[in-house]
């Protein structure tokens, strides 16, 4: 059994494993989008038993037994963590441990400033951090690497450690991550996931996924009472109907993809994996306060008016062995705090309403990553607006159209370039901003982030101008 963890076993017996040991070179590393490393250790090296206890084959080195440190007494006055920035200690944070040319200095140090200071924990989930033998390994690298990335839980900077899940921006302190309940975390390997991902599997759980599944599918239905023959052949007589379900599952878990696809098997329904004209109801995965993850799947279900339901409505048609009335399991709310869009979408489409955005325009002005250009671009196009493609269109269209005055909007990103320190990041949020406001300066139109459409197609309705 992995070693797979919430917040309370999370630093429990691991005081004695420091050494990381560079198995087979960058092939252990990957490097994530927005900067965050992911560490592959060989996980046939580690096993833990159903304690979480941490053992250790014979293959690997025996645990490394604490150094004589002079922070085995006290630390340093003026002591202060390279990575977290915090002068405690504290079990989230491990003892101060000092560092000078690559080796930890364990006595005759008189002032932190002459030596790197570091606490142990940190360092220990700092990803491309190892030993070679009593050498320390690619310390600076990293504290530079985290000098660009700031906490997703205080704002500070010093966030080595990045979400396990490679498209998420969320980076942590190792104390602040352990301070927060819903992370989830993987002992064996060093690796994380954020309360927002935390569904999502780690490479050792993946392993025996099917089999895991399987098991949760049967216990998910023995409660239910055995079916007649009547019942078990309803499926098969019914015509129409369910046969015309196309389902798409958002944000779904191992798990919860196989029971969707069992039960498409089960109904005749049909399963994309990518969002299609044809899809019928979108199936969320919800966090504990029944939000959903807003994916561009969800926002298009929103303004196509289709079902947009948790997987408690695939499990009651499971257990009911019929179709189950969609409104009880409608989602209502997503991870941002947006309410009410799916039902809202779906009374708009039924109704013939105007579509959301009929008669704006649109120019995506500056830096955008291409493929999320393209979905914005998309999400504008199925609300009923349109998109101009260069600038000097918008500038001949506005001028041929300074009677009628249709609403321009000129739209920034306002997202946090990746890879840069905080000092840069806010001169680049700036110039967008700046060169998207001179633009509209002189053809006399709105500024907008690009969040205002997120936020107007999540809501289904007009939000103020951001």
């Amino acid at each position: 059994m992995r070693c797979i963890v919430g917040h309370e076993d999370i630093f429990h017996e691991r005081d004695v494993k420091r050494q990381k040991k560079l198995s087979s070179g960058s092939s252990q590393m990957s490097l994530g989008s927005h900067g965050h490393i992911q560490l592959r250790c060989p996980s046939s090296e580690i096993v833990a038993n159903s304690n979480c206890n941490m053992e250790y084959k014979n293959s690997e080195s025996p645990s490394v037994g604490e150094p004589k440190s002079i922070s085995d007494q006290h630390p340093l006055k003026g002591s202060v963590c390279g990575f977290c920035h915090s002068p405690k200690t504290t079990k989230g944070t491990g003892q101060f441990l000092y560092y000078a040319n690559g080796k930890e200095v364990v006595e005759n140090v008189t002032s932190p400033s002459k030596v790197i200071c570091v606490h142990s924990k940190c360092i220990e989930w700092t990803p491309r951090v190892f030993y070679d033998g009593d050498t320390i390994k690619n310390l600076k690298i990293e504290l530079a690497r985290a000098a660009k990335l700031r906490c997703s839980s205080c704002g500070m900077k010093g966030a080595a450690l990045g979400c396990y899940v490679k498209s998420c921006r969320r980076s942590y302190h190792v104390p602040c991550a352990f301070e927060i309940q819903d992370c989830r975390w993987d002992m064996d390997n060093y690796l994380m996931l954020c309360p927002i991902h935390k569904s999502t599997k780690f490479p050792t759980e993946k392993s025996n996924s099917r089999k895991h599944v399987r098991r949760e599918v049967h216990q998910a239905t023995s409660d239910i009472p055995p079916l007649t023959a009547e019942q078990l052949s309803f499926w098969a007589r019914s015509s129409g109907g369910p046969k015309e379900w196309v389902l798409c599952g958002s944000a779904l878990s191992s798990e919860e993809k196989y029971v969707l696809v069992t039960f498409a098997n089960m109904c005749g329904a049909t399963v994309c994996k990518f969002w299609k004209p044809n899809v019928t109801h979108v199936v969320a995965a919800t966090d504990e306060k029944g939000a959903c993850t807003r994916t561009f799947k969800v926002l298009m279900a929103i303004l196509s008016g289709k079902w947009i339901l948790t997987m408690d409505w695939v499990k009651a048609c499971i257990a009911a062995n019929g179709p189950i009335k969609e409104e009880l399991y409608e989602i209502s709310l997503d991870n941002h705090g947006c309410s009410g869009g799916p039902k809202a979408g779906r009374l708009r489409v039924s109704t013939n309403a105007p579509k959301l955005f009929d008669g704006f325009k649109f120019y995506l002005s500056g830096d955008f990553v291409p493929t999320y250009k393209v979905d914005l671009l998309n999400l504008v196009e199925k609300a009923g607006g349109a998109s101009i493609q260069s600038k000097e269109q918008l500038v001949e269209q506005t001028h041929a159209a300074q009677e009628t005055h249709p609403p321009y909007l000129v739209v920034y990103n306002c997202d946090p370039p990746q890879g840069c320190m905080f000092e840069e990041e806010s001169v680049i949020l700036k110039q967008r901003l700046a060169e998207a406001e001179d633009l509209a300066k002189q053809i006399g139109c709105q500024v907008i982030q690009h969040t205002w459409i997120l936020e107007c197609v999540a809501a289904c309705k007009l939000v103020p101008f951001c």
